[in-house]
């Protein structure tokens, strides 16, 4: 005789489907792939999964959240009160404190981002080690790298451009530039004050008639943008440098049959 594994009570099947649920927090494990493959989904009302789920390897955890900042919350300390501070303001109206409360949230996020792109500079650089693309740097390049690992705020490789000032004067701007394939990890929150320019990417492709021009694009390969404006712009620059994986679900809105079956089911 077989018999049915009973189903996870995960604290959101009562929950109303149209109000954001409480994150849903569990270990991550090996078997675990893709949804019905290794984990039981939990369902928002029974109804719907939330809109996130995220893997965070560092913690070996696996979180299902409505909000970015609750899966936030479990990767920087301390960051579920601050969005907790916040909310509490906005609910309040009061607009000094509701400044100040972003801000401190926002200051949390650039902590992390910083601490996460030291990390990460520290493997490009190992990388680039083992690979021999570290021998063909040049020094300032090398130096760039090595400070970048350490702590230092990088700034590319500066060089001096025509500019004008407020008043249209001409003036020679510092400007920032990291031609190297060897990645470069930028945290945006570490440039906000102005006393440091991030730096842009000066690579260079090849066209096919053999020109070799520098192309803008919004992520180049050699720039990795860690960027803790918000919860969820953070959160998605951190899914593109490979730190976190993130599935985001499209909402969509049950019809009144399907409503009124599950209810059904819920009563009897």
């Amino acid at each position: 005789m077989t018999t049915t594994p009973e189903t996870p009570n995960f604290g959101v099947e009562q929950h109303d489907p149209a109000q954001p649920a409480p994150a849903v927090v569990i270990p991550n494990t090996h078997e675990m792939k893709s949804p019905g493959h290794g984990y039981t989904l939990p369902l928002v009302g029974r109804v719907r999964p939330h809109t996130f789920e995220a893997v965070l390897p560092e913690q070996n955890l696996r979180v299902f959240a409505d909000r970015p900042a609750d899966i936030l919350a479990e990767l920087i300390d301390g960051y579920g009160a601050l969005e907790a501070d916040l909310t509490q303001a906005i609910d309040a109206g009061d607009e000094e404190t509701i400044a100040q409360r972003e801000m401190a949230a926002f200051d949390a996020r650039s902590q992390h981002a910083t601490t996460v792109r030291q990390t990460l500079q520290q493997q490009f650089n190992a990388q680039a080690h083992e690979d021999g693309a570290w021998a063909k740097l040049d020094e300032e390049e090398q130096e760039q790298l090595t400070t970048a690992a350490t702590g230092a705020v990088p700034t590319g490789v500066l060089f001096s451009a025509p500019a004008e000032d407020d008043l249209g004067n001409p003036v020679d701007e510092e400007i920032g530039e990291w031609s190297s394939t060897v990645p470069l990890a930028l945290n945006r929150g570490e440039y906000i004050d102005g006393e440091v320019a991030e730096p842009g990417s000066g690579l260079e492709t090849e066209l096919p008639d053999g020109r070799k021009v520098v192309i803008a694009v919004e992520h180049p390969a050699n720039l990795v943008h860690l960027d803790p404006i918000d919860p969820y712009t953070y959160l998605k620059s951190l899914e593109r440098a490979g730190v976190i994986t993130l599935m985001e679900r499209e909402v969509v809105q049950m019809d009144e049959l399907f409503t009124a079956v599950m209810d059904a089911g819920t009563a009897s």
